[in-house]
């Protein structure tokens, strides 16, 4: 399979548009994230335990695994541009019912809405960027649309925590709506008409998963992913309660736990650059040893914080490398790949979510770290898997 991209790059630079896409980005994966930094307040105003608040997550994940699956097969001949609109005015739709959510049902509504936003917008996402800028361009485009989850993780975190100490946590939703709406006007007025590509379909879905190498990193992009977000789903109780942080204390650890993913990020290009295989295989084993020492060092603060800055500047690096791994083997593929790509995280992300509040509610935090241990012990064994059947099938070294 070639790694080259077949798509047709536009005549010339498209920047308001790539720059739209970023902006709908962060709104999204912001959204997805808020509740990690309001479980308490929210299971405390429903009624419910952190456990079920936390299954907010799982929602969001099986309806975006869904929508990445089926939206490029079942709108092969809709124009992306009309999409990406829908997907955007969704979005606010889900952050009104969740603010105004009056039961648990409600929430999960809302939470779902949001599901069917992710999914669809980031199957589409990559493939689109390609077309907005000439060839030369095209890695600085991809870098700018996938900043905004480092920007997201930075800005939804702690401020959501610190919005809902000074408003409310219904009133954290209402306010993500008006960047949101931003996002949705700014799409309008600069997205052109970006007509669907050839090949978006179930066969050639199917062609892909029949490759091994290809269905073996789609594997280890699901137990990378889970392993983290089985603990990153729970670290707002964690830090509240098992380490006993201020609000504020709370705030500021958040706010540096997105630097540390952000620094990761523009890490992560540096490293790959240098040694693909080994950076990928060194982060995912990384992050299973960090859950190890945090399983025994969990109730010491000295040791808890610098690892858990350490997780989320690996998993910075692991967000960039599954991405790398799909331009450098899968760009032909790209509509199709990131479709498979993103029902995979979500599917991890669900599946980890859902799992990790029987653990979370059964053992605490420190099954919590040790499923988290158990899960990336597995992500890196397929991820060393994956790239030797890809040598093997290929001839190439990554």
């Amino acid at each position: 399979m070639e790694s080259t991209i077949s798509f047709s790059p536009s005549a010339k630079a498209r920047w308001s548009a790539v720059f739209s896409l970023f902006m709908g980005v962060t709104c999204l994966i912001s959204a997805e994230f808020i509740p990690v930094s309001l479980l308490t307040p929210i299971a405390d105003g429903l009624s419910i335990s952190e456990g079920m608040a936390g299954q907010t997550v799982t929602s969001v994940g099986a309806l975006a695994m869904l929508t990445s699956l089926l939206l490029a097969p079942m709108t092969r001949h809709t124009d992306r541009r009309r999409i990406l609109l829908l997907l955007s005015a969704l979005l606010l739709v889900s952050n009104l019912t969740v603010a105004f959510a009056s039961n648990y049902a409600m929430l999960l509504l809302g939470r779902g809405l949001l599901g069917v936003c992710v999914g669809g917008f980031w199957s589409m996402a990559s493939a689109v960027t390609i077309q907005l800028v000439p060839q030369k361009d095209i890695p600085r485009a991809l870098s700018v649309l996938y900043s905004g989850v480092s920007v997201a993780t930075i800005v939804a975190l702690p401020l959501a925590s610190l919005l809902e100490e000074l408003f409310g946590w219904r009133n954290v939703f209402l306010l993500s709506a008006v960047p949101g709406l931003l996002s949705l006007i700014w799409q309008y007025l600069a997205l052109p008409s970006l007509p669907p590509r050839p090949g978006n379909d179930f066969r050639g879905m199917r062609s892909l998963l029949s490759v091994r190498w290809a269905a073996t990193g789609i594997a280890a992009t699901i137990f990378g992913y889970g392993g983290y977000h089985s603990l990153f789903t729970y670290l707002r109780p964690y830090l509240e309660h098992g380490l006993a942080l201020t609000p504020t204390s709370l705030s500021v650890m958040l706010l540096a736990y997105g630097a540390a993913n952000t620094i990761g990020t523009f890490t992560a290009g540096v490293l790959l650059n240098r040694n693909f295989r080994f950076t990928m295989i060194g982060m995912h084993a990384s992050l299973a040893a960090m859950a190890v020492i945090l399983f025994f060092f969990r109730d010491v603060v000295p040791v808890s914080l610098p690892l858990l800055l350490l997780w989320g500047f690996f998993f910075g690096m692991l967000c960039v490398g599954w991405t790398a791994w799909i331009a450098l083997t899968l760009a032909d593929k790209a509509e199709i790949a990131g479709g498979l790509s993103v029902a995979a995280i979500q599917f991890s992300i669900g599946s980890a979510a859902a799992f990790g509040g029987h653990v979370y509610d059964a053992s605490g935090m420190a099954g919590i770290f040790l499923t988290a241990a158990v899960i990336l012990a597995v992500a890196t064994l397929l991820t060393v898997t994956s790239f030797s059947f890809y040598r093997r099938d290929t001839g190439k070294k990554l």
